[in-house]
């Protein structure tokens, strides 16, 4: 059985590097603090649809998505650019009037407002990494 992301685990950092005057040493904070995502290892027994928030935080939020058993995730589309990952299985995705064919390994990326959907492949269940891009708001403008 293929498990492409079996031992897969996701770290996302954030650094923000502050400027500094030449005598002071540059601070490199963490904002906000690292975070350590691991990845489902498969798909278990369960509903026919799941979804799982792994992370919910103001720039990001990461929900895993499992379709079972012929469940499919219907025509929706959501407030922030997103991107849908194919961790497990394969499919159709909907999107923009064209069906693309999905599988292990393949990213497909969705600007915010878009409707799509997703259909499993008959006799395909589907693990599914959802990421919810969403602005951080900034502190300051930056002059070039």
């Amino acid at each position: 059985m293929k498990t492409l992301f079996s031992h897969a685990i996701a770290a996302f950092v954030i650094l923000t590097v502050t400027s500094a005057s030449s005598e002071a040493q540059a601070e490199v904070p963490v904002t906000p603090e690292s975070q350590l995502v691991e990845l489902p290892r498969g798909i278990d027994p369960g509903e026919p649809r799941e979804v799982s928030v792994l992370l919910d935080e103001d720039h990001l939020k990461l929900v895993t998505i499992t379709l079972r058993g012929g469940a499919e995730l219907a025509a929706h589309s959501a407030p922030a650019a997103t991107t849908i990952q194919v961790l497990q299985g394969r499919g159709v995705v909907h999107v923009g009037g064209q069906a693309r064919d999905v599988s292990e390994g393949t990213i497909i990326t969705l600007p915010a407002g878009l409707e799509h959907d997703v259909v499993p492949a008959p006799e395909s269940d589907m693990l599914l990494l959802v990421h919810y891009l969403r602005c951080a708001p900034t502190s300051a403008s930056q002059d070039d």
